[in-house]
C-alpha cells in the first residue's frame, strides 16, 4: 500500500517538474518574441497561458484525490501542502510570461526598446537561467540549489534598477512607453520572485523549516 503511495507521491512531483518546464518554455518564447520583435511567438504564449492553468488544476485534482484515498503521515501532508504552494507560484510565473508576451505586441511598433533591448536581453538570459534552475530544484529537491535562487533574484533585481533609471534618464521615447518598458521589467522581476518562493518552499518540504516571504 505504501509503495502506491509512494506511486502516487513521485507522479504528483512529475506533475510539478512538468507544469515547470511549461512555464520555463513560456518564458523562453515571450523573451524571444520581444527582443526579436516576433508577434507570432507572443501570440502563442498568450495562447498557451490557458495550458498551464490547467497543469495547475491538473495537481490540485490530484493533490485532493491522494489525501482522499491514503492516508498521508506528516512528511507527506507537508510535501501536498507545498504543492500546491509550488503550482500557485507557477502558474503566477506563467501569467508574467503571458503579460511579456501581451505587451512585447505593443511595444514592438512604438520604440520603446530603442535603448532598453540590451538591458531586456539581460532579463530574459537571467529568467532562463532561474526557470531551469526551478525544474531542476523540483526534480531533485536540492535544498542548497533552492537557497541559491536568491542570488539570481539579486541579479534580476539589480537589472531591473538599471532598467528604471535608463527610464530617468534621458528617456526620448514618451510617457506610453516608458510605462511599457516599466511593466515589462516588473513582469521578469515578479517572475523571478515567485522562483525564489519556489526555492523557499523546496526548502520548507526538505527541512521542515517555514519561510513563507511574510513581513517581519
Amino acid at each position: 500500500m505504501r509503495d502506491n503511495f509512494h506511486a502516487d507521491l513521485d507522479a504528483l512531483n512529475g506533475q510539478l517538474v512538468a507544469m515547470s518546464r511549461s512555464v520555463a518554455d513560456a518564458m523562453r518564447t515571450a523573451s524571444a518574441a520581444l527582443v526579436d520583435f516576433d508577434p507570432d511567438r507572443a501570440d502563442a504564449v498568450i495562447a498557451g497561458d490557458s495550458d498551464i492553468n490547467a497543469l495547475q488544476f491538473g495537481v490540485d485534482d490530484r493533490v485532493l484525490e491522494i489525501m482522499t484515498r491514503r492516508q498521508p503521515v506528516a512528511s507527506d501532508l507537508r510535501f501536498m501542502l507545498s504543492c500546491i504552494r509550488i503550482t500557485t507560484d507557477l502558474e503566477r510565473m506563467g501569467d508574467m510570461a503571458s503579460h511579456v508576451a501581451k505587451l512585447a505586441r505593443r511595444v514592438a511598433s512604438n520604440g520603446a526598446l530603442t535603448q532598453t533591448v540590451p538591458i531586456f536581453r539581460s532579463m530574459a538570459a537571467a529568467a532562463g537561467r532561474i526557470a531551469d534552475k526551478t525544474t531542476q530544484i523540483l526534480a531533485t529537491r536540492d535544498q542548497l540549489d533552492a537557497t541559491q535562487l536568491d542570488l539570481d533574484d539579486d541579479e534580476m533585481d539589480a537589472l531591473y534598477a538599471r532598467l528604471l533609471g535608463e527610464l530617468a534618464s534621458g528617456w526620448e521615447h514618451g510617457a506610453e512607453a516608458a510605462v511599457d518598458v516599466a511593466m515589462l521589467g516588473r513582469s521578469y522581476e515578479r517572475y523571478s520572485d515567485h522562483a525564489v518562493r519556489i526555492g523557499h518552499q523546496v526548502v520548507y518540504l526538505v527541512t521542515g523549516d517555514i519561510h513563507l516571504d511574510r513581513p517581519q
